[in-house]
């Protein structure tokens, strides 16, 4: 994971996207930490899937996303993956 030195409003855009996504799945998913912990448990078998500082940076438009984490990051939201990567493209034309 490497971390862009220069700022993109589309990454942006991007990142609140996956924000809005991930607080749509309920309260107890609001912070980062208990979004990851608890999609762990429940999607991953347990099993870390991303850490707090990587979905940090894909939140908050500095990283791009990779199409490994894309699939992950759309199963722990409960999406088709093909759904996700259409929204994030739509986010980031726009």
């Amino acid at each position: 994971m490497s971390e862009r030195d220069i700022y993109d409003p589309r990454l942006v855009r991007i990142g609140e996207l996956l924000v809005q996504k991930r607080k749509a799945l309920g309260t107890k998913y609001r912070s980062r930490e208990n979004f990851i912990h608890q999609r762990s448990r429940e999607v991953f078998d347990g099993v870390p899937w991303i850490s707090v500082r990587h979905l940090s940076s894909l939140e908050s438009g500095k990283n791009w996303i990779s199409i490994e984490m894309l699939i992950q990051h759309a199963y722990a939201l409960e999406m088709d993956p093909v759904e996700l990567f259409r929204e994030l493209l739509q986010a980031y034309q726009e």
